[in-house]
């Protein structure tokens, strides 16, 4: 005689075996030479983004591409030493708010997707005025990406001038 506990011996570990099928990964992507065009776009606009907010001086928006977290970490170009999240929205804001006319072009912009991480590389030619004294720059800049539940944000920058 079939009653509701033999039932559930016999279903639960059928579920429990169909949930566990469904978690593993059957993509068949290739992380390596998959180029994931959609998202190498996504990063773009990211990255003409972050163009943007930084020559109208919107720290926010450079603020809220940074991932919040213990993870985040940035070397250069104005300081030697590593910087977390909270150090590097200090010296954004420091610096953007000492300059004006701020202007960057970007070239040669490289972007790699793995998945949930992106790669964007790419040298930075920076004008700007600062205390009456116009300044140019070059160097090189590296954005790594992180997919998150909030959207792509940055977990490491790494910028080196051109000396």
């Amino acid at each position: 005689m079939i009653n509701k506990y033999n039932i559930l011996i016999i279903l639960l570990p059928v579920l429990l075996i169909i949930f566990a099928l469904s978690c593993i990964n059957h993509s068949d992507r290739d992380l390596v030479n998959d180029p994931f065009p959609k998202t190498q776009a996504e990063l773009h606009e990211i990255v003409k983004s972050i163009v943007k907010d930084a020559e109208t001086a919107n720290i926010e928006g450079l603020k809220a591409v940074h991932l919040v977290s213990d993870k985040f970490t940035k070397f250069g170009p104005r300081s030697f030493d590593r910087q977390d999240v909270v150090s590097t929205n200090k010296t954004e804001a420091a610096f953007f708010g000492t300059i004006s006319n701020f202007k960057q072009e970007i070239k040669d912009l490289k972007i790699d997707v793995f998945g949930e991480v992106g790669i964007a590389t790419y040298y930075p030619y920076v004008s700007f005025e600062q205390d009456g004294e116009q300044k140019t720059g070059s160097g090189r800049q590296t954005l790594v990406f992180l997919q998150t539940k909030g959207g792509w944000k940055i977990v490491h920058e790494h910028g080196t001038p051109k000396w």
